[in-house]
């Protein structure tokens, strides 16, 4: 347990952001503004959504963690993410901010038919729940770093801090978190990777206490088949994601998307890279960590900063970490709202559009924590790719057919054939396993 100057700082410190972060919840009128920010969003304020929902607990606390654990092979998630946002910016931002739809799976709709809208919609929302699992390890490895929690009391904290970010803020919300996030992300993770170069003697210094494990040093080293995977999960994962086009549908224009979707592309990779040189860091220094490298972060900036910079920065973590499980859950909501809520009615009653989205994110939030409960103690970065993975399953093929290869849907039996692609996903998973 942390004394009682770094606890007073760290509640002080969070809470004061998180009022700043969700002042933006007064200016929301409509379900449009929650869900799209009224179309208005500029470039930076395409890349804030997308490095605020993308950049968080598996790129931070899940790569240190992987670092840790196994090397550089940490950095597929980050240098995925990166490669991703290229692909975005270059070929699909143009022609999906053109349509003016809300979701991915809308826009699916228009070309292979309602059914399958409704089921990309089904299953890109059971990817993104999936992802969310990561987003609460990682809250609650930073909550029983700081308080000494159990998993109980932390899941449940972090529950209730969820349901604040996500059902105040809408897209709004989600691109002003994401500002917040890149400067106190790139603050935290600068000054952390330069504490542990120069404390580690440069990188010769810190690779000399190292095991000898030439896996340590390869970008496949838990496995060739399972990085390559990974890395191909990342990036159609990341095309195929509502939230993360939900930002590209936000931009006032299509220069505004692909400048959005670039801006991301640079700054996503370099943090994944100065977590990995923590992590190896305090797996030559700290070898013990074992069954607590989830915590492997959050031990490093208590044990290596004054306890009231140490606090502020556990702060801003966990509001990186929040602010993406928040984005994720949007994402969701977005996805039943329009796809079946609002199509078929089931939330007319309660109010306006506004209202019902918000009850809708409500519901969508204690549903995940079913599948949360499920996962406390695995490791982070497996929930995310696992995640991208199956989104990318239901969506890239149709939305690359539905882009570049528009004759094809004409072409008979295809549907049953993209209706069957997340299944073959799942049997490929369960091979690697």
């Amino acid at each position: 347990m942390q004394d009682t100057v770094y606890i007073s700082v760290f509640i002080v410190a969070f809470g004061a952001i998180t009022v700043a972060a969700l002042g933006v919840a007064r200016r929301l009128r409509s379900g449009t503004d929650f869900s799209l920010a009224g179309r208005r969003l500029d470039s930076a304020g395409v890349s804030w959504v997308i490095i605020g929902t993308l950049v968080g607990g598996a790129s931070t606390i899940g790569t240190v963690q992987m670092a840790y654990e196994h090397g550089l092979c940490a950095w597929i998630f980050t240098l995925g993410s990166g490669l991703a946002c290229l692909v975005l910016g270059l070929f699909f931002a143009g022609p999906l901010r053109e349509e003016r739809v809300v979701t991915v799976a809308e826009y699916l709709g228009r070309y292979f038919g309602t059914n399958f809208q409704m089921y990309c919609s089904l299953i890109t929302s059971v990817g993104m729940f999936v992802h969310v699992v990561a987003q609460f390890l990682a809250a609650m490895a930073i909550l029983q770093s700081v308080f000494g929690f159990s998993s109980t009391p932390s899941f449940l904290l972090t529950s209730v801090l969820m349901a604040v970010f996500v059902i105040a803020g809408g897209m709004a919300g989600a691109g002003f978190v994401g500002k917040l996030k890149f400067y106190l992300l790139y603050l935290i993770m600068i000054l952390s990777a330069g504490l542990a170069w120069y404390r580690g003697g440069g990188f010769q210094g810190i690779l000399a206490r190292l095991p000898a494990d030439p896996h340590l040093f390869s970008l496949l080293g838990y496995g060739r088949t399972a990085g390559l995977v990974d890395i191909f999960s990342m990036i159609v994962g990341v095309v195929s994601t509502q939230i993360y086009l939900q930002a590209i549908f936000s931009a006032r224009d299509v220069r505004a998307a692909r400048r959005g979707a670039f801006l991301s592309a640079a700054i996503i990779p370099p943090v994944g890279a100065m977590g990995i040189l923590i992590g190896l860091y305090l797996r030559a220094t700290v070898p013990d960590l074992g069954a607590h490298s989830a915590e492997a972060l959050p031990y490093f900036l208590n044990m290596s900063f004054p306890p009231v910079l140490a606090a502020f920065f556990s702060a801003g973590l966990l509001l990186i970490v929040l602010g993406t499980g928040a984005g994720l859950l949007l994402g969701v909501t977005t996805n039943l709202y329009v796809d079946y809520v609002k199509k078929f009615g089931f939330l007319e009653r309660i109010g306006s559009g506004l209202t019902q989205i918000r009850v809708c994110s409500l519901l969508v939030l204690l549903l995940s924590l079913l599948l949360v409960a499920t996962g406390l103690h695995s490791a982070i970065l497996k929930w995310s790719y696992l995640s991208m993975g199956l989104r990318g399953s239901a969506v890239f093929v149709g939305l690359c057919i539905a882009i570049f290869l528009k004759r094809l849907k004409r072409v008979p039996g295809l549907r049953p054939v993209l209706f069957l692609l997340p299944l073959a996903y799942v049997l490929v998973m369960l091979l690697r396993a």
